[in-house]
């Protein structure tokens, strides 16, 4: 491997390893001739690592998490002054990263595979294939154990990254920067521009684990499987061979099994029977087995990832499903997306394009709820303008709807203006763009009424008539203060007193005060 040295701010200088020999070999080179050596006598290489039970059970979730989550280019563009983030359903990128990647494989397989490498070598690679015009039109999948880093010191000043791969048949290849998708995971060691395997981190977890199961496999192999013994503990009474294999016989055949439990028998010449127990050390070697396959998961992906293998002593129910999931994909799911995300961008995404190009998985499908949850967060959804009926419908996979895809608001809703500091009902025309008279004595027919000034004056309407109801209803119980009317109608608390002392006094009837109230909350309009 290559090392960096920061020499000062502006100037950075790189040194290269040794080559590698048989006389001084690299860790590379060792790791794959015998593997890495541990304390526990195992050696512990990929092949040997995904033997182990716990381990091929965490990097085959999150694989396969990963890998079914649907990963999609999206585009941002601007349309009337508004930006929108939609498919990018035009660029050649979106089908190879969402449907094939090449004629070989699916996007599931494709990721699943690079997933695979990523969290067990902490490095996936893919061969980039561009046309004439640099678009990308294939991903070809390289092994991520049979490629090494390179630095090119040709140049002074400007070293180059460039890649060897061995095809695994005798050939090498050399690969630019610039013709790699590379994606990295636990940047511990170097540069930071390789990753870690998990394999060589936690060699020491993995060969205990592999240590554990063979004792466990040997002790079955060749220990005695003896349930108990008979012994004679009258020495005067000598059995002889046959009648001791008969006793034994007459036991096997008329209580042993489970048709036969709770049966009592008499033993004759003194004969015993003793129930063989396993030891202290054999017991706990069941419970050794189980913290070893606790701690590979919990290198993996952490707590969540070790609850949802069913590991440890907690379990998720179907009541904090939803907490759970969101937990696990912050987790042990989000820094792999972030990671595969931030690549693509630089790798597969040319440099012009990347302030209106992204990618993104879709994380709707590890997070989505069950159809009534989805459905009462559309709803909210809707109601407060957040997303149109289309967007919802759009992400149930379901045609769109002619005229859906209006934003709707609630009725008693208002916008607030940050500019002028008033508050308008949607649809309402602003203050500023009424025509302004030219003089106080000016005369000027009153504009005609649009169907959106017909909307808002009914919408208008409507929440007086809402608040008249609430103060009419509080009346009743008895009597209102200035306080209480004046936030409810937003309005003075001189306006709110002159309203209470008139219905004090009965100076005002209830249709009266119906008509006032209502006047108050429009503002007399």
């Amino acid at each position: 491997m290559s090392k960096l040295i920061t020499l000062g701010l502006s100037e950075l200088k790189m040194t290269a390893d040794p080559p590698s020999t048989l006389a001084n070999p690299s860790a590379g080179l060792i790791e794959s001739l015998i593997g890495f050596p541990t304390s526990a006598g195992k050696v512990v290489t990929k092949d040997t690592a995904i033997r182990v039970a716990s381990f091929l059970s965490g990097v085959k979730m999150l694989a396969s998490d990963l890998a079914k989550m649907p990963l999609i280019l999206r585009e941002t563009i601007i349309t009337n002054g508004r930006q929108r983030t939609l498919p990018a359903l035009a660029e050649p990128l979106y089908s190879l990263l969402k449907d094939c990647p090449n004629q070989w494989m699916t996007s599931y397989q494709l990721r699943w595979y690079l997933a695979f490498q990523l969290v067990a070598n902490g490095n996936c690679f893919c061969q980039i294939i561009r046309n004439g015009k640099g678009d990308v039109i294939a991903l070809n999948p390289l092994t991520a154990w049979n490629m090494v880093q390179k630095w090119d010191f040709t140049v002074p000043g400007t070293p180059l990254l460039y890649w060897v791969y061995n095809d695994g048949r005798g050939n090498t290849r050399r690969f630019e920067q610039q013709e790699i998708w590379h994606t990295t995971s636990l940047n511990i060691e170097g540069n930071g521009v390789e990753g870690s395997a998990i394999t060589a981190l936690a060699k020491e977890a993995l060969s205990v684990m592999m240590a554990s199961d063979e004792t466990a496999g040997r002790f079955f192999a060749n220990g005695l499987g003896i349930h108990g013994f008979l012994t004679n503990s009258n020495a005067a009474v000598e059995l002889t061979e046959p009648q001791a294999q008969g006793v034994i016989d007459r036991l096997k055949k008329d209580y042993s099994g489970s048709r036969n439990a709770g049966k009592f028998t008499y033993l004759p010449g003194g004969v015993k029977y003793e129930k063989m127990a396993l030891t202290a050390v054999e017991g706990q070697l069941l419970e050794s087995r189980k913290w070893n396959a606790e701690e590979v998961i919990r290198l993996l992906g952490g707590a969540p990832l070790l609850v949802k293998l069913g590991y440890g002593g907690k379990n998720s129910t179907y009541a904090s499903s939803s907490a759970f999931l969101d937990e696990y994909f912050n987790t042990s799911l989000l820094p792999y997306t972030t990671s595969l995300e931030q690549t693509i961008t630089r790798d597969l995404i040319a440099p012009g394009d990347r302030p209106r190009l992204f990618a993104r998985h879709n994380a709707d499908i590890m997070l989505r709820g069950s159809p009534r949850e989805r459905a009462e967060t559309y709803e909210i959804q809707i109601r407060s303008g957040q997303i149109s009926g289309n967007e919802a419908r759009m992400k149930e996979d379901m045609d769109t709807v002619e005229e859906w895809d209006k934003m709707f608001f609630p009725a008693n809703s208002g916008v607030f203006d940050p500019e002028t500091g008033e508050m308008f009902i949607p649809g309402q025309k602003s203050p500023d763009s009424r025509a302004e008279t030219s003089g106080p004595d000016a005369q000027t027919a009153p504009p005609a009424q649009t169907n959106a000034d017909i909307k808002t004056t009914a919408r208008l309407l409507t929440i007086a008539n809402s608040l008249a109801e609430r103060v009419m209803r509080k009346e009743a119980k008895g009597s209102i203060d200035a306080k209480f009317l004046a936030e409810v109608m937003s309005v003075s608390t001189e306006q709110a007193q002159e309203y209470v002392q008139a219905r004090k006094s009965d100076a005002m009837s209830d249709e009266n005060a119906r008509a006032a109230l209502i006047a108050m909350a429009t503002k007399g309009n």
